[in-house]
């Protein structure tokens, strides 16, 4: 009887502008936070997918010295799989021509994520004894063709197929050197690796994610400075920053969306509470018992949220799966499948704050008298049940423990909002009282609306500070997305290099540049020397720095030096002063915060036998993903120049200018060059198509804005329906009332849009240093036009909702007067 009671009002329910703004409300909710949890979630593990296939497995332990059996041993009592892998840079040899090429030994199972994709299909997963498999430039380089021989070291190989794409390829410049993929089993005939060789020793490991994280801990204890273990990382340094902070985008809109969302879904249902308290005293004046208010009322409740939440899934996985065809091309296929937990979280979720909203306005119902059908205001079950407002905020804070998976976060956040939330109010309610005083006198309306002001002071602060809010949350996603694109955007300007030049040798350096020039090509050369550090003040870095630190980068490799008598073009003096002075060096800037690092230290450094030291007198901030040479630490001239160097340089090519790699090559035939293209043009096709998707995510958070101030608005014109009624019996004109309402609108809006520009500036700065990473920027464009929109917002909102309010007519009045 109760559902099909239930099922009957809801219909009717649906003629209500409350209603119909709740269901929208959970409509847009569930929409929205199921494109952003599902996107969310296949961006972050599309990436680890991508990342696992680019190495070749899920984690790599690295050395520059042979690795111990025991390491593959420990990783098989785990269930891991491991696949161990041998690269150096050796010369090749065909005939007369020469060429310096990466070669991996490796040994099956090999790859273990990922494929080698070859030209013409082979019988076998790896080269068979005494074959190679070779790169396509590795062939032209050295004028040969499949079935043709070639040398390396002492051993003559037959290279049986071409490889097209390959995971592994290692780590720094060797990674962009001519590959060849040999079998283990041939290494030791070579004679090129010796004691003492410059190799890079592998193993390839993969396997459960709680195998792996065994591993991992066990293992932290074992490694010695020259070995690093690394779990799959972006591969690319643009794409990873493009994606990372687009994911990050897409959990600050999944929660902007959820409170926006809360905020509309309670404010819906506080006015739909008060206007069923006389259909509530109706139903018990015809013999409803009052046990069954509360089964009934959430009768309505669960179907309402099944109307809107079941299609808000559906069009949240459209959108979804939308937004991943645009960027197929650019994720690994397959795609990871969708999660059927992240699916349908987002519906469980609206449904759990339309709950608690429910549970807080409606409870009272149930102590709803009959006399209200006769006199609406002589009911006070609403101001006797104001203790039942405090189940929401515990309710809407588990709920965002929940979702953000973490309680101090949630902490800070509803501490932040409920603050931010009641001193917005205030300020805006005395910004609207001084602006009162100011216009005193100026416009005929002004006493009306000062009493008005006066009289509504306590609603002005509720409804400025959930207005703040609003916009704030708005303000904040807009403007955040707008930066987050131009930052995107500027990581790839129209000049970016799309070559690198390695392995010039210093008796080349003056020709190379000369040749650079005559093809008026904009490039600069910089020497390089592999060192590593060794000591800070004095004091050998095991024993200065934390256990913390000694697993930084910088201190468990060998880093590329460089020295030069300015700041490099691209890069930025954050602190201190660019010396020329002998010892002398410049570190960058995450560097020297990560490791503590301070104007004044001193670093000790060690290349091959020799050993030195340098005095930080600046700290340089370098973007690394600027495919432009950049260094850790530089020289100032005097100190590394005698060492052994090779030069790099990178420049930009355009469409024109194709041949011109093949012709440096010619001239130069020792050199490596590597072309770039093909990683900027994906890395811009992602910009271009995650702008997009941006795009969409903005749109249906504004229509979430725009329902929760058509609400605000609705439910301010219902509260005044018997003031501005008694205005018009005291003669006031239709005309009059509305403008003291747009007069009212104005000031609510352009405060509150003020006030909204102050705290977003400040979010917004918090935001780019803590989550994004990017620069903090000012905004003066949100000052000028969040109040205009804020205004126009809440004057046109108020006239469209205004007119199909009934008004109260006078025998009403005199009724609820009596």
């Amino acid at each position: 009887m109760i559902a099909k009671l239930a099922r009957r009002q809801l219909f009717s329910q649906l003629r209500r502008s409350d209603w119909r703004a709740l269901l929208i409300s959970i409509f847009l909710m569930t929409s929205l936070i199921t494109l952003l949890s599902l996107t969310g979630d296949r961006l972050q593990k599309s990436v680890a997918q991508r990342s696992a296939d680019f190495l070749g497995a899920d984690m790599v332990l690295s050395s520059s010295r042979p690795l111990a059996d025991t390491w593959q041993q420990d990783a098989q009592k785990l269930g891991l799989q491991s696949a161990p892998v041998i690269q150096f840079a050796s010369m090749t040899e065909a005939g007369d021509a020469m060429l310096l090429a990466s070669i991996r030994a490796v040994t099956p199972p090999y790859p273990l994520r990922g494929e080698i994709t070859l030209q013409e299909a082979a019988a076998t997963t790896l080269p068979e004894l005494g074959n190679i498999w070779a790169e396509p430039n590795v062939l032209s380089r050295l004028g040969i063709e499949v079935g043709d021989t070639l040398q390396i070291g002492y051993s003559t190989f037959t290279v049986s197929h071409v490889i097209t794409a390959s995971p592994d390829r290692g780590s720094g410049f060797r990674s962009f050197n001519p590959q060849i993929i040999m079998r283990s089993e041939d290494l030791a005939a070579t004679g090129v690796i010796a004691p003492g060789s410059r190799a890079q020793y592998r193993l390839l490991l993969a396997g459960d994610a709680d195998a792996l994280a065994t591993f991992k801990a066990e293992s932290q204890t074992q490694l010695q400075s020259w070995q690093r273990l690394y779990e799959a990382s972006g591969d690319q340094p643009t794409t990873r920053n493009a994606i990372g902070n687009a994911g990050q985008y897409l959990r600050l809109s999944a929660l902007f969306a959820l409170l926006l969302g809360a905020f509309a879904i309670y404010l819906s249902m506080r006015r739909f509470a008060a206007d069923q308290q006389q259909r509530t005293a109706l139903l018990l004046s015809l013999g409803l018992p009052r046990a069954k208010l509360l089964p009934l009322f959430s009768w309505q409740l669960v179907l309402g949220w099944l109307l809107a939440a079941i299609p808000g899934t559906f069009i949240g996985l459209g959108l979804h799966q939308l937004m991943m065809l645009t960027l197929a091309d650019l994720l690994p296929k397959p795609l990871p499948a969708v999660d059927l937990f992240a699916l349908f979280s987002s519906a469980a979720l609206a449904g759990a704050v339309l709950m608690l909203a429910g549970l807080t306005t409606l409870l009272p119902l149930g102590k709803a008298s009959i006399l209200s059908l006769f006199n609406p205001n002589s009911d006070s079950t609403f101001a006797q049940n104001k203790r039942l407002y405090w189940i929401l905020p515990p309710g809407l804070f588990l709920l965002m423990v929940l979702f953000v998976e973490s309680v101090v976060l949630a902490a800070l956040l509803s501490v932040t909002l409920l603050l931010a939330g009641w001193l917005a109010g205030w300020v805006v309610q005395r910004l609207i009282h001084h602006a009162c005083s100011l216009l005193k006198g100026r416009l005929r309306l002004m006493p009306l609306l000062t009493l008005r002001i006066r009289q509504q002071r306590q609603w002005h602060r509720v409804q400025g500070g959930v207005l703040v809010l609003l916009l704030t949350l708005m303000t904040v996603l807009f403007f955040a997305r707008q930066d987050l694109l131009q930052q995107w955007q500027s990581q790839l300007p129209a000049d970016t290099p799309n070559r690198f030049v390695i392995n010039i040798q210093p008796w080349e350096k003056d020709g190379v540049t000369e040749w650079l020039a005559e093809q008026q090509i904009d490039s600069q050369l910089y020497p390089m020397i592999r060192g590593r550090i060794t000591s800070i003040n004095g004091v050998d870095k095991d024993d200065a720095f934390t256990p913390t630190q000694l697993e930084h980068n910088t201190l468990n490799r060998e880093l590329n030096l460089t020295f030069t008598d300015a700041i490099p073009a691209h890069n930025t003096l954050e602190a201190g002063a660019w010396s020329d002075a002998k010892e002398s060096i410049s570190v960058e800037q995450s560097m020297a915060t990560d490791l503590g690092l301070q104007l004044g230290d001193t670093l000790g450094f060690q290349v091959g036998s020799e050993t030195f030291t340098g005095r930080i007198t600046s700290i340089r901030g370098v973007e690394w993903a600027s495919f432009r040479p950049n260094f850790y630490v530089i020289f100032s001239p005097g100190v590394i120049d005698a060492l052994p160097a090779t030069y790099i340089t990178s420049f930009r090519l355009d469409s024109s200018q194709q041949g011109v790699s093949k012709t440096l090559l010619s001239d130069f035939p020792t050199l490596t060059v590597i072309d770039i293209e093909q990683l900027l043009a994906q890395a811009q096709e992602l910009i271009s198509k995650l702008s997009d998707s941006a795009s969409m995510i903005m749109v249906l958070t504004l229509l979430s804005g725009l329902v929760l101030i058509i609400t605000i608005v609705q439910q301010d014109l219902v509260k005044r329906r018997f003031e501005v009624a008694l205005l018009r019996t005291m003669g006031a004109t239709e005309r009059q009332t509305r403008q003291l309402d747009m007069l009212e609108y104005c000031m609510i809006g352009c405060a509150s849009g003020l006030v909204a520009c102050f705290i977003s500036e400040g979010l917004l700065a918090l935001i780019y240093q803590q989550l994004l990473k990017i620069t903090p920027q000012w905004h003066p464009l949100l000052w000028l036009c969040v109040p205009a929109i804020a205004v126009l917002l809440l004057t046109i909102t108020g006239r469209l909702v205004r007119k199909p309010l009934p008004l109260p007519t006078s025998y009403t009045l005199l009724k609820s007067g009596s």
